[in-house]
């Protein structure tokens, strides 16, 4: 075969049927969708060149920047074809989680400008948010800045539900159950549009990330809220993988079929076995179910490297943060909003505040210290920086968050203290202490 460019190569990625010794289904069929197979290894190779080949020609003639906020796949698809079109590519974007892709945008020309925002979705409310910083930057631009918003661009779910669902479904007829990670949304709501116009009877299951923990690709619950994609009644339900599951699912299938796949690939497999597990056996006919393999192992060394050192030949750490179980302790105590000022003022604690800079500098409780989570986590994980004299309290923006630190650090000898509802709480209760 001879292509005369690389996006020639975006799509018609193949099906693997996933051995039945595997999935211990009796009258499920499961197949993963391999679109790591695209040529710059994701799912996030359709939506780069669908939402930018159009424009590209322009682009090149008026002198534009492609502006992108992005976790890692669409930048560096976007990155490769712009450049290869001679426009230049700039990632602006919550503080990158995954080096190799951080490395691999430099190599290829890329500016880079990252922040300590809350989210890496678009949140208006966020003077500090990328999504919100690309938009003022357009602005301000005249004419010299293409943004192409992956999390709101129509262009995102028309391709996959005009291209991937499609090969899907010359392949398999028609589509019974659909499982996959929820990131822009995208890909699961263009691809569920053309199954159940196919099938109304498709079954869409969205994945989200466990609360606190960070799967590639994948977001919480709450943050799926922050998507101009995301369609609540396009999921027939929304359960949750937390990182072990998905790096233990993406073994399975690294080592089991030779599928070099990563951690959101894992995901996607762990929360289809684990939804179809409860339908398989009442079953009286044969049906088929799809996942997506969303991208390559390579990208994610560091990320596993992190999460399980043992693969490496590193000493395992058994009290790391990543394979605490809060089961394993007391649940930390939370601090209620109402006795917070007194109890500084009697306890003098070490008070840490594990959100973004901007946020910090916003509003903060008297005293205390920031430590966004990511520098945070990765120092509880590695020593022990507080005095065990004296309480810790930790303040997250809703207290989610640092009920498990608290509980981690109290395992580990500390007094620690989580605050219940976190700075949005005790800023209510103090609105409402001034009202009365």
């Amino acid at each position: 075969m001879i292509v005369e460019q690389m996006t020639d190569l975006i799509g018609d990625t193949p099906l693997l049927k996933i051995p039945a010794e595997l999935t211990g289904f009796k009258n499920i069929d499961l197949y993963g969708k391999l679109e790591l197979m695209n040529p710059y290894g994701s799912v996030k190779d359709r939506i780069a060149w669908g939402m930018i080949k159009d424009d590209l020609a322009n682009m090149a003639e008026q002198g534009q920047t492609i502006f992108e906020n992005s976790s890692g796949n669409t930048a560096k698809a976007i990155c490769a074809i712009a450049g290869a079109h001679g426009v230049p590519f700039k990632l602006v974007s919550a503080i990158a989680k995954v080096k190799e892709t951080k490395d691999l945008l430099r190599m290829l020309g890329a500016e880079i400008e990252e922040f300590a925002a809350a989210s890496d979705c678009f949140d208006p409310n966020d003077p500090n948010d990328p999504q919100y910083l690309i938009e003022k930057a357009v602005r301000e631009a005249e004419g010299k800045i293409h943004f192409t918003s992956q999390f709101t661009n129509e262009k995102n779910p028309e391709v996959h539900e005009k291209t991937t669902a499609q090969e899907v479904l010359e392949d398999l007829g028609s589509v019974d159950y659909f499982v996959s990670g929820l990131g822009t949304t995208g890909s699961t709501l263009g691809m569920t549009r053309a199954f159940k116009k196919n099938n109304p009877d498709c079954i869409c299951v969205g994945l989200t990330s466990a609360k606190g923990e960070f799967v590639p690709g994948i977001r919480s619950l709450d943050q799926m809220w922050e998507s101009g994609l995301y369609r609540q009644d396009n999921y027939a339900d929304v359960v949750t993988v937390g990182e072990k599951a998905a790096l233990d699912a993406m073994l399975t299938l690294n080592r089991q079929l030779g599928l070099l796949c990563g951690p959101s690939a894992g995901a996607n497999f762990h929360g289809a076995l684990d939804y179809l597990k409860t339908v398989d056996a009442d079953l009286t006919e044969r049906k088929n179910a799809v996942f997506i393999v969303c991208d390559r192992v390579e990208w994610y060394m560091s990320y596993i490297a992190e999460r399980m050192p043992e693969l490496f030949g590193e000493k395992a750490k058994p009290d790391s943060l990543f394979n605490f179980d809060e089961a394993q302790a007391d649940k930390a105590e939370r601090l209620q909003p109402e006795e917070v000022d007194a109890w500084l003022e009697e306890k003098e604690p070490v008070v840490v505040d594990i959100r973004s800079s901007i946020a910090y500098r916003m509003k903060h409780l008297n005293g205390a210290i920031n430590l966004p989570i990511e520098s945070f986590e990765k120092l509880i994980d590695s020593n022990s920086p507080f005095p065990k004299e004296k309480p810790l309290l930790l303040v997250c923006a809703v207290g989610e968050k640092t009920t498990r630190h608290a509980s981690y650090l109290k395992a580990r000898g500390y007094d620690a203290y989580s605050l219940d509802g976190g700075m949005l709480a005790w800023k209510n209760y103090q609105l409402q202490a001034k009202a009365a």
